[in-house]
Formats: C-alpha cells, sequence, structure tokens
C-alpha cells in the first residue's frame, strides 16, 4: 500500500448521523474510529490491508500559508475551517503549486489509518487534509507509506466514549515536519 500522486479530502464529518448506520468497507464502525484521522485507499485490498497505519508525505510547499493570493477564498483556509469540499468547485492544483517556492529539504507528514476503500489514491479525511495542506479544496501531491501500527492507535476510539465527536480543529490534528522516510523511488514530493 505505496503510492505518490494527488489525494482529496473527504468529509466524513459532514456525515453526521449516517456514520452510526454506516460501517467503510473495512466494518470498522465509524464509532470506533477518530474520523478526523481515516482515509480511503484506491483498490486497497480489504482482505489484508485494512487497518493499515500510513504515513502522508508532502512537500512543505505544498503548505498554503496564504491562500488569498493563490485564489482560495477565505473560508477555504485552516484558520477559517467551518468549510466544507461541496461548498467549492475544486481549484486547478496547478495553479497553487506554481505559486510556491520549492522547500524540498524536509516534509509535512500526519498518520492515519486505512479504513475504506475509493478515493483517487487516497481520500483523505478532510480535516486533516486541510491540516496538512493548509486548504481543503484542491487536490494536492502526496506520497504514503505503511508505518508501524504504533503512530495510529490513538485513532482507534472506545465506542463508549462521545462516539461521533471528532476534532474539528486543525490544531488537534498532528502534523509532523521532518526529514522524508518515503521508501527510495517513492518520495518526496518535488516540484520543478
Amino acid at each position: 500500500m505505496y503510492g505518490s500522486q494527488s489525494i482529496t479530502p473527504h468529509d466524513y464529518q459532514s456525515l453526521g448521523t449516517y456514520l452510526a448506520a454506516s460501517a467503510p468497507s473495512c466494518g470498522y464502525p465509524y464509532a470506533t474510529l477518530d474520523i478526523s484521522r481515516i482515509t480511503a485507499v484506491q483498490l486497497m485490498d480489504t482482505r489484508v490491508e485494512c487497518g493499515t497505519c500510513l504515513r502522508i508525505e508532502t512537500s512543505q510547499a505544498n503548505y498554503i500559508t496564504d491562500g488569498l493570493a493563490v485564489g482560495l477564498p477565505e473560508i477555504a483556509m485552516a484558520t477559517h475551517f467551518a468549510a466544507t469540499t461541496s461548498q467549492f468547485d475544486p481549484l486547478p492544483t496547478t495553479s497553487i503549486q506554481t505559486t510556491m517556492d520549492k522547500r524540498d529539504d524536509e516534509v509535512r507528514f500526519v498518520y492515519v489509518l486505512a479504513v475504506d476503500t475509493g478515493g483517487r489514491g487516497l481520500d483523505l479525511a478532510q480535516v486533516s487534509f486541510t491540516a496538512l495542506f493548509g486548504q481543503s479544496l484542491s487536490p494536492m501531491d502526496a506520497a504514503w507509506f505503511p508505518v508501524n501500527a504504533k503512530y495510529c492507535e490513538d485513532i482507534w476510539r472506545n465506542s463508549t466514549k462521545q462516539q461521533m465527536q471528532s476534532p474539528m480543529s486543525m490544531s488537534d490534528i498532528k502534523v509532523g515536519v521532518g526529514r522524508s522516510q518515503a521508501p527510495p523511488g517513492l518520495g518526496p514530493i518535488e516540484y520543478i
């Protein structure tokens, strides 16, 4: 379960009460998961890959610190996370990337749990996507690969405690910054 391509956000939080009545492809009830840190994986083999902990890495250059300068509506930035992806048309990724300086010495990364199939490469929980990229309107490039399950232990939840409440704030998502740990040929993501 390795990849490097454009990934998309998925707004699990907006599903609200529907989450209690359904489960992702892997069969884990949403109530037992921190839905702000899960992902759907395109072409995942649910017989053997469900529950895999993934590290998602992206270039520092992909983080949008001034979305207004690249044409994003103010509400789409991490500081105004009231928006959902369904409220706006996706913006072309190239219009954002061409305005960024190349900084490939360090990457930004998050750890998420693979629990569903679908998406484009990955369909990352919108809260994590916004924390990682600073916006939630446009697909962005990233690399992902399996890591030790200890990095995702806190994603599993006790289903008797506030079942459907997950972090809505970007500050609740642990975004790391450091050297890429992607296997050779997979990352880090670089732009010309």
